[in-house]
């Protein structure tokens, strides 16, 4: 007999509630790119207001590190993680927390959107280090891809070997050209470290919580940050105003949010189409670089960036639609 017009059939309820998961997942992605940019605004902010990258790598540290293991308690779940894989989590903490530390020294001297741009070829070094670590194919996608991104990369570093711009002073030059090319290595490695943080997590799987990642960040990253400030002969300085105290807390918040947005948002959404949503970053780091800092992009750099947005879009496509 067949099923009356008005009942609703379990096949196509299943694909509403798998479509309304997508959706929020999406929804997710997007908040997460929109919470990392909101970190990056504020530690731009605070180097603009005097603060070393470091002491705002120690300020985020503290703030993470404190939100993770209240998760954690919320959660019901360890801090130190199972016992087998505790090494791994180190690994990723410390890759995790050497890939923040040089994103932060990044946005100390170049514009937020290059610096967002060049930090957001990780993706590219995850494919990479994937078919070394975990034995994934890298196709020609993959090495097209990879290509791509490194031209895009010097579109928007623009050495000056290769671009001449308008005419400055000698030592101007010299010390804009150091900057640029410090910066750009900076947050190119840092995108390497984090990439490499990623693929541990994907070894490790889901033996372990993921805020249980967010408290290793968080601690290997306070450790790192308090040596170096140690270390480091300078003057110390705090948040001068309440304002800057607001900001130094909402670097830790953002990116705790950040965090916790973008593992979920993968666990509901298929990866491929969220890197769409993610290339979002990007596009927030132009907006805000514009309209909070002044900085308006050049062609070159617009045009770096919209390569390395369509290269990184493209891997996560192809990689989705292959493992279908």
């Amino acid at each position: 007999m067949d099923r009356p017009a008005t009942e609703t059939s379990p096949l196509v309820v299943g694909g509403e509630a798998r479509r309304r998961a997508e959706l929020t997942g999406y929804a997710m992605m997007a908040a997460s790119a929109a919470a990392f940019v909101t970190m990056s605004v504020c530690t731009k902010a605070l180097v603009r207001a005097g603060m070393a990258p470091m002491e705002v790598v120690f300020a985020r540290s503290v703030v993470q590190l404190a939100l993770g293991l209240l998760g954690c308690a919320w959660f019901g779940a360890s801090p130190a993680g199972p016992r087998g894989v505790r090494r791994w989590l180190v690994v990723r903490g410390a890759c995790g927390a050497a890939g923040n530390a040089l994103f932060f020294y990044a946005l100390s001297v170049l514009p937020l959107a290059d610096a967002t741009v060049v930090f957001f070829t990780g993706p590219v070094f995850s494919a990479l280090f994937a078919s070394w670590v975990l034995g994934e194919p890298y196709t020609a996608v993959d090495r097209t891809a990879s290509a791509l991104c490194m031209f895009g990369i010097v579109l928007v570093a623009k050495p000056s070997v290769l671009f001449h711009s308008a005419p400055l002073a000698a030592a101007a030059a010299a010390d804009a050209d150091a900057a640029a090319a410090s910066g750009t290595v900076a947050a190119l490695v840092g995108a390497m470290s984090g990439a490499l943080a990623y693929c541990v997590v994907r070894k490790v799987g889901t033996a372990v919580h993921f805020i249980v990642h967010v408290v290793y960040f968080g601690l290997l990253s306070l450790a790192a940050s308090t040596a170096l400030l140690a270390l480091w002969g300078g003057p110390r300085r705090l948040p001068q105003s309440p304002a800057e105290w607001a900001l130094a807390g909402a670097v830790g918040a953002a990116a705790f949010a950040g965090q916790v947005l973008l593992n979920r948002a993968l666990q509901l959404a298929p990866a491929g189409p969220a890197t769409l949503m993610r290339n979002l970053d990007v596009v927030f780091a132009f907006a805000l670089g514009v309209a909070l800092f002044g900085e308006i992009p050049d062609a070159l750099s617009v045009a770096g960036a919209a390569t390395i947005v369509a290269s990184t879009a493209a891997m996560g496509l192809h990689r989705w639609h292959t493992a279908r």
